[in-house]
């Protein structure tokens, strides 16, 4: 327990309040270490949950967001922080004026290879996006060095950061315990129905076309397969042509969409799934940033079937936990689907096996002492 009682402002205009990264790893951890956390971020309403305030910002469309800068600011100020933490590149914009403004220490969290990111951003012509992602990989290390700690959601995230001499962490966004609980508590059948899982945001450039070329193939083969897509589409119109793949492979039956939906109910999705699948691309920013989803389906006891990546290879093992299968091969993805939907017998063991890598190794219980020691670190240094 923190002593004094430190107030933390964690400031979002992007994530939504119960963001499981945000909320559910990162503020609720700071709340049990006794932190008295304000969370400013998009939500329905003023609320607290969990031991952590929230004070709601409006959803707004993607061009109205710098709108949203000086309302963050200013809620930021009234909780008379003794630290701000953000998790949006956009805000390295306002922490100087905070810092300005309360001698207090900010920290920047980073989630993405946010350059890399900018350069698959299909919303931006490719003449502005390219440049852009340019501009920003030598702007972003620029404007970080008046923040007074760094958090990496991975390391190949944090080597593109290695001038920065303040305090520094790697914290990978592996499961908590209560997810490996519920994940625990599934009781599957001896011969689980064929349900594929794709769990998370879907992009092109994560494989939407592979991801219905190669599930056309597995219904050829298993005509009672069936494809569970959890997550938003990005762009929106994405969700509209994958359904038009669908439809031109004649499987819109078997493939099911359901969009985003909270965190808190991504259990009843990956209870109905016998395997889950990771379909990334091997473009810049997917060979850096590790799938979440990984995690979590091996929390819940599925074996993987995952592009091979330098981002996945750390973590799937073949044979053992699921199958790596050549990122753009959609007839490798679909084989390997199909050796675990028919082989109940090893996708148990594999399922297994990933399940124990979470209880053991891959668990938020360990990057919770991560998080604390940079806290420490930062509120003790000459800003804090």
């Amino acid at each position: 327990m923190t002593p004094t009682r430190k107030r933390i402002a964690i400031l979002s205009s992007v994530h939504m309040a119960l963001d499981n990264r945000v909320f559910y790893r990162e503020a609720r951890t700071l709340a049990r270490a006794g932190y008295d956390v304000t969370l400013i971020a998009v939500h329905d309403c003023d609320e607290e949950r969990d031991g952590v305030h929230i004070r709601a910002l409006p959803r707004v469309p993607r061009n109205r967001r710098p709108l949203l800068w000086r309302a963050v600011a200013r809620l930021a100020l009234e909780t008379n922080a003794d630290l701000f933490h953000i998790h949006d590149p956009e805000l390295l914009l306002i922490t100087s004026v905070l810092r300005r403004k309360t001698g207090r220490p900010t920290v920047y969290d980073i989630h993405e290879a946010n350059a890399d990111f900018i350069a698959v951003k299909d919303y931006l012509p490719g003449i502005v996006r390219y440049p852009l992602a340019g501009i920003f990989r030598r702007l972003e290390p620029w404007l970080v060095r008046g923040e007074s700690g760094l958090i990496f959601a991975d390391d190949a995230i944090a080597a593109d950061f290695a001038d920065f001499t303040g305090p520094r962490v790697t914290l990978f966004n592996y499961p908590g315990d209560e997810l490996i609980r519920r994940g625990r508590l599934i009781e599957r059948a001896e011969q689980p129905a064929p349900v594929i899982l794709y769990l998370g945001g879907m992009e092109r450039n994560r494989g939407a076309a592979l991801m219905i070329e190669a599930f056309s193939e597995v219904c050829a083969r298993l005509p009672a397969a069936r494809l569970l897509v959890v997550g938003h589409f990005m762009p929106p119109e994405l969700g509209e042509e994958v359904q038009k793949y669908a439809a031109d492979r004649g499987i819109s039956h078997a493939v099911e969409i359901i969009g985003r939906v909270p965190f808190e109910r991504i259990g009843e999705y990956l209870g109905r799934a016998a395997v889950g699948w990771v379909t990334w691309q091997p473009v810049a920013k997917n060979r850096k940033n590790i799938p979440t989803k990984l995690f979590e389906y091996m929390a819940f006891g599925l074996p993987v079937v995952s592009s091979d990546l330098p981002s996945t290879r750390p973590f799937v093992q073949s044979g053992t936990n699921g199958f790596l299968v050549e990122a753009t091969d959609p007839t490798a993805h679909a084989a390997a689907l199909l050796q675990v939907l028919s082989d109940t017998e090893a996708a148990a063991a594999m399922g297994r096996s990933g399940q124990q890598q979470v209880a053991e190794q891959f668990n938020w219980r360990a990057m919770e002492p991560r998080l604390l020691s940079l806290y420490e670190a930062v509120l003790s240094g000459p800003a804090g």
